[in-house]
């Protein structure tokens, strides 16, 4: 997955608009206009870099004629106390977006730092680790271009890209296996169903549904959901997926596993800025 230059110039646009970046009355007022500074990003703990070209945009749009010294690229996996960015410029404008880069990068390298741990876990398998919907709104792009960087594959960005039946689509329509049966082969082929119990499964294979996402299964209920499926569906799992338990269930053999986690509860990595008078 990649950013274009438009969809970065326009998440940082509105990260600085945000901040009021050009209205810093602290730097303004204390800090001499023709000042410059040195400014040094590293790393307070072990980490899987996300966000630098964003950062460096922020620069660019923020900063009359930075110079750039130094930088590590995403999906760098790198230690405590490395140095990840060093650049010159002036010192009000440093000043007046430290604080929206460091948040950024902070919470991008959280969300590619903890994918990176749940992609490890299952790098011997065959599975692949998928993300989810589950982002904050408005920075679902950057979210998911962070699981991207840590190893995870994008699930569907929105709702216009696949079909996908959940547990309360079936709830609400009770005639829901009757209008799959109506579906194209194109649109059949586009659709994922969530199945909760082996009752649905088998619906689903009758079907020649061709991805069928086990929903909250217990290990035993899986492997039995594995034996009737074989080769009929791709094997999606979700739910209760954590660090302990991902490598026992890649091992049964499921073609993917999608982790809410990796977005929705990353914490955030201790990223350290330093100035320093030039």
């Amino acid at each position: 997955m990649k950013l274009t230059k438009k969809e970065i110039s326009d998440f940082t646009q509105n990260f600085l608009e945000e901040d009021k970046s050009n209205k810093d009355i602290t730097s303004k007022y204390f800090i001499d206009r023709k000042q410059k500074a040195k400014a040094i990003f590293f790393s307070e703990e072990n980490m899987v870099l996300s966000g630098i070209n964003i950062v460096l945009n922020i620069f660019k749009k923020n900063c009359k004629n930075f110079k750039l010294l130094f930088k590590l690229n995403d999906g760098k996996e790198i230690k405590k106390k490395t140095k990840i960015l060093v650049l010159e410029g002036n010192a009000r404008d440093i000043l007046s977006i430290e604080r929206t880069a460091l948040n950024l990068l902070q919470h991008l390298s959280g969300i590619s730092t903890l994918t990176s741990k749940f992609n490890k876990k299952i790098k011997f398998s065959k599975t692949i680790l998928l993300d989810t919907r589950k982002t904050t709104p408005g920075l679902r792009k950057l979210e998911k271009y962070a699981t991207f960087v840590g190893g995870a594959r994008n699930h569907r960005m929105d709702l216009e890209e696949r079909f996908m039946i959940k547990d309360n689509h079936l709830f609400l329509d009770k005639d829901i296996f009757k209008k799959i049966k109506k579906m194209t082969i194109n649109q059949r082929n586009n659709l994922i169903i969530e199945c909760d119990n082996l009752f649905q499964v088998k619906k689903a294979i009758f079907l020649k549904i061709k991805h069928i996402l086990l929903d909250n299964m217990n290990l035993k209920k899986m492997k039995e959901a594995c034996k009737l499926i074989k080769k009929n569906a791709k094997i999606e799992v979700s739910g209760g997926i954590n660090l302990q338990n991902i490598k026992k269930i890649s091992n049964i053999g499921v073609d993917f596993i999608s982790v809410g986690q990796i977005t929705q509860s990353a914490p955030a990595v201790k990223i350290n800025l330093e100035l320093e008078n030039i």
